[in-house]
């Protein structure tokens, strides 16, 4: 029983723990970091945190380096690691981190309709399974594009009784920053650098 649960508990973790990046990362933002100096850190983190685990359980393991590999983690790093972390964030910057975690919903879809266009998805239009990807697809965008671009009523909800003060002031301070299209549009950016990697999988 636990093992069926544990793939959905493991997602679960995973985006409460990027929501908790997204909070932070804006928190450090707007504190004075830039978005490029937030990436480079990320890159540098990121070697230092898995370069062991690499060489000692994956030396042995590892495919011999060859020039087609070589050009496939160079077109991964420049595209799904570096811009779209660079568009991720500097999106980030310009939005809030709501909005940002609800345009990654995009990547699926932009991956579906970038593999119908090359050919390496069957739609199948006319079948049940090729209608309930197209209309998937179709809630997906316009579900992200309203949750983006349309800014109604604000809501009365009873305050929540945590404050903390940091997170207020920087929140105060840099309200100035948003804008309704900038963001969202370098966030949709970053999903469509995200593809090369994401198709991986």
């Amino acid at each position: 029983m636990l093992g069926d649960i544990m793939p959905c508990l493991a997602m679960v973790l995973v985006q409460v723990g990027f929501a908790g990046m997204n909070i932070t990362s804006k928190l450090a933002m707007e504190s004075g970091m830039k978005p490029l100096v937030l990436v480079a850190y990320r890159q540098i983190f990121s070697v230092i945190a898995t370069a062991p685990f690499a060489f000692f359980m994956e030396r042995k393991t590892r495919p011999r380096i060859t020039m087609p590999i070589l050009f496939q983690l160079f077109l991964c790093s420049i595209t799904g690691a570096t811009a779209n972390q660079v568009f991720y964030f500097l999106g980030l910057e310009y939005s809030t981190p709501t909005i940002a975690c609800a345009l990654n919903n995009l990547l699926p879809a932009v991956t579906f309709v970038l593999a119908a266009l090359c050919r390496l998805e069957n739609v199948g239009i006319r079948t049940a399974a090729g209608q309930a990807k197209v209309i998937g697809t179709v809630v997906c965008v316009g579900g992200s594009m309203l949750l983006s671009f349309y800014h109604g009523h604000i809501i009365d909800i009873k305050e929540s009784s945590i404050h903390w003060q940091y997170a207020e002031s920087m929140n105060d301070s840099s309200s100035n920053n948003r804008t309704n299209f900038l963001g969202p549009f370098l966030v949709m950016a970053s999903c469509v650098c995200n593809i090369p990697n994401f198709s991986k999988f």
